[in-house]
């Protein structure tokens, strides 16, 4: 028996656990591998069954995205929380990092000088071509994003659109799904920073090859 003290422990049964219970939710056993290590590393970060419905991934989103991270590509964030919650030791063995222009001086000035906020002027400022995409907060940094898609300015590696909230959130995620770029989202209003986080931290994971996404 596992000790209850000891983490490594923990987090194995807590993902068997999370398999277990997850398995019963339809379609997740038709996802593919790799697929459901991403789901089960949401449910794990959010102590939310419930979110493994709530998950959403393009076709070869995921696959997609871990053969960007391999090559060493960047991860923009669209605010801090999502920046520190990726896990950078293990982003620099593929060569990559993550970065976030929130509280860049130039950007907090557009942002006042258009009238929008500073995740989306932090958007239209990095312009994140060829690039992993993780917005976990912000709908109008999503907003923003699809815009310069749409306007064929940008085609971004992966885009992990995660916003949470009750305006915007959810009518971003919808317009985001709807780009001819590779996506992974949450339905609705429900997401948020660390969701965006554990989505790049299982692909991180998976693309250094450790088995699965289940170990930290």
């Amino acid at each position: 028996m596992r000790s209850f003290w000891d983490p490594q422990g923990i987090e194995a049964r807590s993902f068997e656990i999370i398999e277990e219970l997850v398995g019963k939710t339809p379609g997740y056993r038709e996802l593919a591998p790799e697929e459901r290590a991403v789901v089960c590393r949401v449910v794990h970060t959010t102590g939310d069954l419930e979110m493994a419905s709530s998950v959403r991934m393009g076709p070869g989103a995921v696959l997609t995205g871990i053969r960007a991270l391999k090559k060493g590509t960047r991860i923009f964030a669209d605010v801090k929380m999502v920046q520190v919650g990726i896990n950078v030791s293990r982003l620099a063995k593929l060569g990559g990092e993550v970065y976030c222009l929130i509280d860049d001086p130039a950007v907090v000035r557009e942002a006042e000088r258009q009238g929008i906020t500073r995740a989306a002027a932090a958007v239209q400022a990095a312009c994140p071509e060829g690039q992993v995409v993780a917005i976990g907060n912000a709908p109008t940094a999503l907003s923003a994003l699809c815009d310069l898609v749409e306007r064929g300015h940008i085609q971004p590696a992966l885009v992990v659109g995660t916003p949470v909230g009750f305006v915007g959130a959810a009518e971003a995620k919808e317009r985001l799904v709807n780009q001819d770029v590779p996506w992974i989202t949450t339905c609705g209003t429900r997401g948020g920073s660390a969701v965006a986080a554990a989505v790049v931290n299982a692909l991180i994971l998976l693309a250094l090859d450790a088995g699965s996404a289940y170990s930290r």
